[in-house]
C-alpha cells in the first residue's frame, strides 16, 4: 500500500535526523567503538549490558521504520537527541555574547592501563583575572527539570573535572573547529589556552580555581547543578568503570564474553523502556503469552494518549491562567459564552517538615540518637501495592528504505 505524502515527509525527516546524527558523531567524536567516552562511563554505571552492546554494534539497536508507529517513535527519539545539540548552540551564543574566553568540545585523550579514554567537554571557560579560573560547563536537555542530578550525569562531570586536573601538564588536549577539523592537537592544557585564547595559566592545577557545572535546560526553564571539583576517589571510580567496560567489550569481540551475563539496570529503571537493546534483555525474560499482545497494545496506546492529553490540558490551563492574570479582573468571574472562569485563591496544604521536627525533638531530648529512635517509633509504612508495568519492546533491526527521499515527489 503506497504511503501518503505526509507520512513520507515525516519519514524523510526521521531518516535525515538519524543520518545527521551519525555524520556529526563521526566528525566531532570519531569512531566511538574504538574508545571509552565519559558518557559511556556514566551509562555503564546504570547498565553495563546496554553500554557494551552499543560499543559492539553502534546503531543496530536503533529504531527501524517498519511501520508508521515505529517511524514516529524514531522521529520523536531523534528530535529529543537533537534538542540537546540545539540547546548547546544556544548556550554557546549566550556565552559568546558576553565576550567570554571559551573553548567548545575540548578533547582529553589518555590511555589508562590499556583502556583508551576520551572526554569531550561542551564548554571550558577560562579567565586569568582576578585569579586564574577555569569553569567546565556540561549541557543537558530534559523535558522536565530533575530535582537532583542523575547518577550518570554526575559521574560524567566528575570524570571531566578530574581528568582535566590530572592531565593538566600532559599532552592530552586537543581542539576542533566548527567543521570538525583538528586545529590544536596534543598540547598540555596551559599550552592549549595560550595557543587558542592567548591566556597564560599556571603550570600547576592547584593554583587555579577549577570547577565544573551541569546546566539542565527544558523548553521553558533551566537549572544549574554544581559546583563539582576534582575528587581523586570519584576519578578513580570513573577510571575503574572505564577499564571494566573496555574489558567486557574486548572479551565479547574476541568471543570470550557473554553480553547477557553483564549487569543490567536494577529495579524499574525509567530508561529501560527507551533502551535500544531491551528486546532480548535477560532482565525481562519470562513466560510467553502472545495472545495478550492485543490487550497490552491497547492499554499501552491508551496510556500514551492519556499522558499526551494531560500535557495538553496543562498547557491550555497555563495559557488561560496567564490570560486571567493579565485581564486585571481582581479574581472576578470571566464569562465566555456558556462557560465562566476565574483565578481563585486556595489555602495551602498542611505538611510536616521532618527536618525541622528532627531538630525540635533533638533539642527537647538532648540526644540525636534518642530523637531518631522516637521518630522511628512513630513512623509507619503503608501496605505494599502492585503496579502493572507495560513497555514496548524495541523493533528487531531491519534495513531501512534508501529510496524514501526520492519517493516524496511522486507519492500519492
Amino acid at each position: 500500500m503506497p504511503k501518503d505524502q505526509a507520512s513520507v515527509l515525516l519519514e524523510i525527516l526521521s531518516q535525515g535526523l538519524k543520518r545527521y546524527a551519525e555524520l556529526s558523531t563521526q566528525k566531532f567524536l570519531g569512531d566511538r567503538t574504538g574508545y571509552v567516552g565519559l558518557s559511556d562511563v556514566g551509562r555503564a554505571m546504570e547498565c553495563m549490558r546496554a553500554t557494551v552492546a552499543a560499543k559492539l554494534s553502534p546503531g543496530e539497536g536503533d529504531d527501524h521504520d517498519t511501520n508508521a508507529d515505529q517511524m514516529l517513535a524514531t522521529l520523536r527519539r531523534h528530535l529529543t537527541l537533537q534538542r540537546g545539540h540545539c540547546f548547546e548552540d544556544l548556550v554557546g551564543h549566550a556565552l559568546s555574547a558576553h565576550d567570554l574566553l571559551l573553548m567548545r568540545q575540548l578533547e582529553i585523550e589518555i590511555i589508562h592501563q590499556g583502556t583508551p579514554l576520551r572526554a569531550h567537554l561542551d564548554f571550558v571557560l577560562v579567565s586569568p583575572t582576578p585569579v586564574p579560573t577555569v569553569r567546565i560547563l556540561e549541557c543537558k536537555s530534559a523535558q522536565r527539570l530533575p530535582d537532583a542530578l542523575y547518577t550518570s550525569y554526575e559521574t560524567q562531570v566528575y570524570g571531566q573535572v578530574g581528568l582535566l586536573y590530572a592531565a593538566w601538564n600532559t599532552k592530552a588536549f586537543s581542539l576542533r573547529d566548527a567543521t570538525g577539523r583538528v586545529c590544536s592537537s596534543r598540547l598540555t592544557f596551559p599550552e592549549l589556552c595560550q595557543a587558542s585564547l592567548g591566556v597564560t595559566l599556571p603550570n600547576r592545577p592547584e593554583d587555579v580555581d577549577l570547577q565544573a557545572w551541569v546546566l539542565c535546560l527544558s523548553m521553558t526553564d533551566g537549572k544549574a547543578f554544581g559546583p563539582y571539583v576534582a575528587h581523586p576517589a570519584m576519578l578513580e571510580m570513573c577510571l575503574k568503570t572505564a577499564s571494566a567496560l573496555w574489558a567486557h567489550v574486548t572479551a565479547c569481540r574476541e568471543g570470550q564474553g557473554d553480553i547477557d551475563s553483564l549487569p543490567t539496570a536494577s529495579g524499574c529503571h525509567g530508561l529501560c523502556g527507551y533502551c535500544d537493546w531491551n528486546a532480548d534483555c535477560p532482565k525481562f525474560r519470562g513466560e510467553e503469552h502472545p495472545d495478550w499482545e492485543g490487550d497490552l497494545r491497547t492499554l499501552f496506546t491508551l496510556k500514551a494518549k492519556k499522558q499526551a492529553l494531560e500535557e495538553t490540558i496543562q498547557e491550555r490551563e497555563e495559557a488561560i491562567r496567564t490570560a486571567c492574570a493579565l485581564s486585571h479582573t481582581n479574581h472576578a468571574w470571566i464569562r465566555a459564552g456558556g462557560y465562566r472562569c476565574k483565578l481563585a485563591q486556595q489555602n495551602g496544604r498542611y505538611s510536616l517538615d521532618m527536618e525541622r521536627l528532627r531538630q525540635e525533638v533533638t533539642a527537647l531530648t538532648g540526644s540525636a540518637s534518642e530523637a531518631e529512635q522516637l521518630l522511628a517509633r512513630c513512623r509507619t509504612r503503608g501496605q505494599p501495592t502492585t503496579r502493572l508495568l507495560v513497555r514496548a519492546m524495541r523493533a528487531t533491526p531491519e534495513a531501512t528504505d534508501p529510496t524514501v527521499a526520492s519517493s516524496f515527489a511522486t507519492a500519492n
